[in-house]
């Protein structure tokens, strides 16, 4: 019978467990119309890390991550490792053959390619002597970074274009000599904000732009167009984003981006309360169910004498109040006691939800309302008579 040695026995338990995922760079050099791949793996989420020497028309630097339990919801990639790999590969590859210690280790970049767990490209930057720079901003009356708004707020961009040639400049040849601009979205889970992980409800919209001048441009009064059943009720975002061609025809690379994030209106219901009932006391068991409030939002109910009049001020009913400043829509229930302290006499009284958000200049917006009637006084007939 053979014997192994333990440092054989361990050798060979490395090797048997030699493909594992981790983060990585990818560097894409382009030099004579050609375009050359490093893929640097990186397993740490802080520090720096050397890139291949930059030749030719320039290099387009891809950061990418895969999603695991440890973090969430990718691992920010950014770390020393030396120089452990380098390789020119196809653009679709994530395997890197390494020799450690004598043993040679598969480092699978980021995930192999089946299953729904793919590297996710978190950021891209390109750098060279001819190649343009673009830096795009979206802005709405909400102040907030990341940038955010309401589904039926309008947003504006404004887009920076730099470094592309004069038209009298002479450049090599394959020098970007316009920038493009496309707009793409991706939906929202109702309940995680966060996209799906498979790519559906993920597209590009048909409208683009193409500019072939340096200057700052603007579109105000954007408004957003995710698909959805509702327009004001839908959850997602929207993105811009100024990109070159590249190496081979239809090739192109992205020279900056931005991100808007689309919050759905909120709604809100009042239950345990019927308006087609007449009440002989203050009513009671009475709550508000309040959805996908605003990220940055006071939310209340208030009661005053009355049919509905919008803009009217009443009784804020202090168990209702809700004040949130997070990053996602909120949804709750509150309770609403003590409405006799807003009730005066016999009529018909009004509640309503409202909230107020960095839109409509911060002033309150009815979100709904309800209306009910209250008779205390009970009249009753009666005859007197006499007996003789």
């Amino acid at each position: 019978m053979n014997k192994l040695s333990l440092p054989i026995l361990l050798a060979m338990a490395a090797v048997s467990a030699r493909s594992f995922a981790v983060d990585f760079v990818r560097q894409i050099q382009l030099k004579d119309g050609e375009a050359i791949v490093y893929d640097r793996p990186i397993a740490s989420t802080q520090g720096d890390t050397r890139s291949e020497p930059i030749e030719g028309d320039g290099s387009i630097f891809q950061l990418y991550a895969y999603e695991d339990a440890v973090y969430s919801p990718f691992t920010i990639a950014d770390a020393t490792v030396g120089n452990l790999a380098s390789a020119n590969v196809s653009l679709d590859s994530h395997l890197v053959d390494l020799n450690v210690a004598g043993i040679q280790i598969d480092i699978i970049l980021g995930d192999t390619s089946s299953g729904s767990s793919l590297p996710q490209l978190l950021d891209e930057k390109v750098v060279g002597s001819y190649i343009p720079g673009a830096a795009i901003t979206l802005s709405s009356e909400d102040p907030y970074r990341p940038s955010r708004t309401r589904a039926d707020q309008p947003y504006s961009m404004s887009l920076a274009i730099n470094r592309l040639p004069l038209p009298d400049q002479e450049t090599p040849a394959g020098v970007p000599t316009t920038v493009a601009l496309e707009k793409s979205y991706k939906v929202y889970h109702p309940t995680l904000h966060v996209p799906a992980q498979d790519g559906s409800g993920q597209g590009y919209y048909s409208d683009g732009l193409e500019f072939d001048l340096n200057g700052t441009y603007t579109l105000p009064g954007i408004y957003q167009h995710l698909p959805g059943s509702s327009p004001i009720r839908v959850i997602g975002e929207e993105t811009f984003t100024a990109s070159v061609q590249v190496g081979d025809p239809g090739a192109k690379a992205s020279v900056g981006s931005a991100t808007i994030q689309i919050w759905p209106v909120g709604t809100a219901e009042i239950q345990g309360i019927d308006p087609s009932k007449i009440y002989n006391g203050v009513p009671t068991g009475i709550q508000a169910v309040l959805t996908d409030l605003y990220p940055d939002s006071v939310t209340y109910a208030q009661i005053y004498k009355g049919t509905q009049s919008l803009g009217k001020t009443g009784y804020i009913i202090p168990s209702s109040v809700f004040s949130i400043n997070t990053f996602a829509p909120q949804t709750t229930t509150v309770p609403l006691l003590d409405l006799g302290n807003g009730i005066d006499g016999d009529g018909t009284y009004t509640i309503e939800v409202l909230t107020i958000t960095p839109f409509n200049n911060r002033q309150p917006e009815r979100v709904t309302y309800t209306t009910f009637d209250i008779k205390r006084m009970i009249k009753v007939n009666a005859m007197v008579t006499t007996m003789e």
